[in-house]
């Protein structure tokens, strides 16, 4: 990624966490990120293209990490703990999900970028929750019902960064979610006869 996107990410960040995403202009943004409208445009071709930009960073961080974890069945809560951590629930980063979340709303366009980018972390997700499975958990689930419990842990890692956001202790809200997980995770379906 080059100097200039880099800062333009950073810069726009900023502005969306203070102004807020629908306050901030690309003219802002430029300015901010010490360049020219052009230079800007040449990079990005809207708001909406540098906030899923930032959604894109924040998941390939998380992509990067994903292969150090969950390789050791013994180690599951300690992993399940970086993976909370991971997935970069920062107030700041809850805050921009929220404006994006509110922006699908009246844009179709976006709504659909959103949805991607959501769907992209559900199958990071899945990967996980198949390396599980050749360490002993999730016994006998299929990929259809690992994706579905895969979108249910995600949508319980959002409600505890809502928590968080809401005022509740990140440790409280972290310990609860390692339990819940942990809970699920050494959960086995039947076989069928």
């Amino acid at each position: 990624m080059s100097d200039k996107r880099t800062q333009i990410i950073k810069m726009s960040k900023k502005s969306f966490i203070k102004r807020g995403f629908a306050e901030t202009s690309m003219d802002e943004i430029s300015r901010l990120a010490k360049v020219s409208k052009g230079g800007l445009y040449h990079h990005f071709s809207s708001k909406d293209e540098i906030l899923m930009a930032i959604f894109v960073e924040n998941q390939e961080q998380m992509r990067k990490k994903g292969p150090k974890l969950f390789q050791k069945k013994e180690k599951m809560r300690n992993d399940l703990g970086k993976f909370y951590d991971n997935m970069d629930l920062q107030h700041d980063l809850m805050t921009i999900w929220l404006q994006a979340i509110s922006e699908t709303k009246n844009n179709s366009k976006f709504q659909e970028l959103v949805l991607e980018r959501r769907r992209h972390l559900e199958g990071l997700t899945l990967l996980q929750f198949k390396k599980l499975q050749k360490i002993g958990f999730l016994k006998n689930y299929d990929e259809k019902e690992l994706s579905q419990i895969g979108k249910g842990s995600l949508a319980l890692i959002k409600g505890c960064a809502l928590d968080e956001l809401t005022g509740d202790e990140r440790k409280t809200v972290k310990k609860a979610w390692i339990s819940t997980m942990y809970a699920i995770f050494t959960s086995s379906k039947k076989k069928s006869k």
